[in-house]
């Protein structure tokens, strides 16, 4: 028998605020997992309905559950990163209150850091949608980030040509690379960043395996209830104030990844910071050809 003291090999972070409505199905998929060596820390982020009393009862029942509640609200990315520093195993995910694991999650990706020989940052399974009754919404999943170049700099490039959604941010990390990334920033879109950070580090897989993954999609949902910058800054932190600027804050985050991510060469610096100047202007030239587009089609006759 394990030691209970001993560190498990996979550490699931969830941060939760106000989410009595989906957190219990949220643990009870993590606790149904074919993979039992993990641990579950929850960090509650001074919610005010049911939510402390659901985490108090399942922490209660099971001692691979670790429960915080924060005094005040800090933030969701504060909290995101919260629990990932009390997470001990060499392997993290995040897990958001309203989603939904598969039961091979956890051994489906582990298997997947297996099979590319230490390269892989990151490894995410298929997922689906699905609404708030648990239903699979049938909506084409859009392409997801994956990278497996050879350089740093390649794969930083591919990272940003596939940043169309982030869900794989919700896969496993291998723990000691994600703890040389800056995590999740208080800004719009530092999800995008983080990927960044994670392909310069290495390869993200995206597993080709039956979804073990239910991502859900409702109105209260961060996307959905926070449309306007604004409100965004406020979700990532209480204290913040919208950029201004928020396209150019993003290309400013993402030249300070290629400058302060650890263990580059000068040289790959150099070509990362190339390929990245070659990507931007790609996605500004994209922009205005659409702007055009919406443009003629508006001064068309009817």
């Amino acid at each position: 028998m394990k030691d209970p003291s001993a560190a498990p090999a996979c550490s699931i972070g969830l941060p939760v605020y106000n989410g009595e409505n989906y957190l219990e199905q949220a643990i009870q998929s993590v606790l149904a997992q074919s993979f039992q060596d993990f641990e579950l820390i929850i960090s509650d982020n001074a919610s005010s309905d049911g939510t402390e009393a659901i985490c108090r009862r399942y922490a209660e029942q099971d001692p691979r559950i670790l429960y915080v509640r924060q005094p005040r609200n800090i933030g969701a990315a504060k909290n995101y990163n919260y629990v990932f520093h009390l997470a001990r195993g060499a392997y993290f995910n995040w897990l958001a209150h309203d989603d939904i694991l598969g039961p091979d999650f956890l051994s489906a990706c582990l298997a997947g850091f297996a099979g590319h020989g230490g390269r892989a940052v990151l490894v995410y399974p298929s997922f689906k949608y699905i609404d708030e009754t648990g239903r699979e919404i049938e909506a084409e999943v859009p392409a997801c980030v994956e990278t497996a170049a050879a350089t740093p700099g390649q794969r930083l490039y591919q990272c940003l040509d596939q940043l169309a959604i982030v869900t794989s941010v919700f896969g496993v990390f291998r723990r000691e690379e994600l703890a040389k990334t800056r995590l999740i920033g208080s800004y719009i879109a530092s999800d995008y960043v983080l990927l960044a950070e994670c392909a310069l580090l290495g390869h993200i897989v995206r597993l080709n395996c039956p979804p073990q993954f239910q991502r859900r999609l409702h109105k209260d949902g961060s996307q959905r209830a926070n449309t306007s910058p604004e409100e965004v800054a406020k979700w990532f932190d209480p204290t913040a104030v919208a950029d201004a600027r928020p396209a150019r804050r993003l290309s400013r985050e993402y030249l300070n990844a290629i400058c302060l991510t650890p263990g580059l060469r000068a040289g790959q610096r150099l070509d990362a910071l190339l390929r990245l100047v070659v990507q931007r202007l790609k996605r500004k030239l994209q922009v205005k050809r659409k702007q055009r587009q919406r443009h003629r089609l508006k001064k068309r006759p009817a």
